[in-house]
């Protein structure tokens, strides 16, 4: 049961195109094979310092949008969408949501 009010359609818009360029295979589901055409985790601190191996840091990062009750590595449309509507309910306006998603996304 979420306690969050429902987002608005230009907030799940601006959530999805996120979504999308992450989902490189284009089958619903963002994997590290997706990530690793997105994301330079050599630019990851824990990387530089020799803490993460590469795939720690895809996993780490997929780990803040993985449902915390099924942590597969996989990311859903619809985690990532749970995810944002956390992020959401913190943010007033719709205009200053997408702009953030915009700016974090390079959308």
């Amino acid at each position: 049961i979420s306690l969050q009010p429902p987002m608005s359609n230009a907030r799940k818009e601006i959530i999805m195109q996120a979504f999308r360029k992450l989902d490189k295979s284009g089958d619903g589901v963002v994997t590290i094979e997706d990530l690793r055409e997105v994301y330079n985790a050599k630019h990851h601190p824990k990387y530089q310092n020799g803490d993460w191996t590469e795939d720690q840091v895809f996993r780490a990062f997929l780990d803040n949008f993985d449902s915390p009750y099924d942590k597969d590595g996989k990311v859903t449309t619809e985690e990532f969408m749970n995810y944002y509507a956390g992020v959401s309910a913190s943010i007033d306006t719709d205009v200053y949501f997408i702009i953030m998603m915009k700016n974090a996304w390079k959308l």
